[in-house]
């Protein structure tokens, strides 16, 4: 592994531990020599340029929402001029990302640079560009530190944090951070920055100098590019690529909001249809339940119409069977007998005592004697009443006074 910081020979330099993501060991370098970078190697820049910050975002908030509510947050905390339009923002997911889980979009911490200068770092070369401090190794619990050649502090705590600082600033964060936050189960220093051992044994914190030593603790042991980092490279822009998303499909929005405004009236329409249909159902069944009420139930409440109507016409039935002809069986069968002559029936009634009253328009007397001798082979007698020509019309109008006959067939 090619080092970013060749530090002095009595500080150790930061160690190589097995890239995560590789069958190889990761290679680094730093900015100024980015320009040589080959495909494998990963180009360092200064973690001061790109500061993480935590913010506090609602759960439900996706996409372009997110980032905004991030962005009123982070001017919140820089002021507004420093969280200008130059300001520039990432989210920062490395574990979702890599785990590809459903809660890759509730990010809750972002990268901050300036647009300017994170725009020319699109051309370099190489696997990826990171902030320096993510090239130390991480684990859960564990607090990694380690110096550069000039006297910075490189700082990560934990897989989803980190920072890099003058050594001053570095040491004051840090106390900070112990003061204000959870102590972390173990340090990791691969350096010796002895006022920070010294910190560490103040409140009783395992100081471990490599990773192997921090497993040894029975602590998950630090692991260099494990946490997905590498899906921090700040030469992608996600923001940026949901933006031209959603540039090739802004001109679709007109058409399908039409669509869904049409799918949304037509549905209204229907609704509208049928609610009309159910309205003129109830009333008809209420007209219908009067009726059977009226007239076949005597008053009674109506529980099943077609029930109810059918036990009272097999009663009337039954009486008239009893009583007499039945009048609704000499209906049908001059009904029938009326219907196959061909004329057009004016009037079907009926009397106690009378029989049938039937008022037709047939074709001619011929047709009126043809009906006579039907209606006789259907079991009934037939007495023509009256017969008359029709004036201005083809045709008569004949009257028959109907009535059973002694004998059935």
């Amino acid at each position: 592994m090619t080092d970013p910081y060749p530090l002095p020979q009595e500080t150790p330099a930061i160690p190589s531990a097995p890239a995560q993501t590789s069958d190889a060991p990761p290679e680094f370098l730093p900015l100024d020599g980015a320009a040589a970078a080959g495909p494998r190697q990963i180009v360092l820049v200064p973690g001061e340029e790109v500061p993480l910050f935590a913010l506090d975002l609602p759960a439900g908030l996706r996409g372009l929402a997110r980032e905004q509510v991030a962005r009123r947050q982070l001017a919140g905390l820089l002021g507004a001029a420093a969280a200008g339009d130059g300001l520039e923002l990432r989210p920062f997911a490395p574990a979702a990302a890599k785990a590809r889980s459903q809660t890759a979009g509730a990010w809750t911490r972002v990268l901050a640079a300036d647009a300017a200068w994170l725009a020319g770092l699109q051309a370099l070369p190489g696997r990826a560009v990171l902030p320096d401090y993510l090239s130390l190794p991480a684990a859960e619990g564990v607090w990694t530190l380690a110096a550069a050649p000039d006297g910075r502090i490189l700082t990560r705590l934990g897989p989803a944090d980190g920072f890099a600082a003058a050594a001053p600033l570095g040491e004051a964060m840090l106390k900070r951070a112990l003061e204000t936050g959870p102590a972390p189960r173990a340090l990791l220093l691969q350096a010796p920055l002895p006022a920070l051992r010294a910190l560490a044994q103040e409140r009783d914190i395992p100081v471990a100098d490599n990773p192997a030593a921090v497993a040894a603790l029975g602590l998950p042991q630090p692991q260099l590019l494990g946490h997905g980092e590498l899906a921090c490279d700040l030469r992608k822009n996600p923001m940026a690529a949901r933006a031209q998303l959603a540039a090739r499909v802004l001109p679709w929005r007109w058409p399908a909001l039409a669509a869904a405004l049409a799918a949304v009236l037509w549905s209204a329409g229907q609704l509208i249809a049928i609610n009309r249909l159910e309205a003129e159902t109830q009333r008809l069944a209420a007209e219908t339940g009067a009726l059977v009420q009226q007239q076949f139930t005597g008053g009674a409440p109506v529980l099943d119409a077609r029930l109810q109507v059918s036990r009272a016409l097999a009663e009337l039935r039954g009486a008239a069977a009893g009583s007499g002809p039945d009048p609704l069986e000499m209906a049908a069968r001059t009904a029938e007998a009326a219907a196959a002559s061909g004329g057009q029936t004016e009037r079907l009634g009926y009397r106690d005592g009378d029989g049938l009253t039937l008022v037709i328009r047939l074709p001619g007397f011929a047709a009126a004697d043809a009906l006579a001798a039907a209606l006789g082979e259907a079991g009934l007698q037939a007495a023509l009443t009256d017969s008359r020509t029709l004036s201005g019309a083809e045709g008569v109008r004949a009257e028959f006074a109907i009535t059973a006959a002694e004998a059935r067939p």
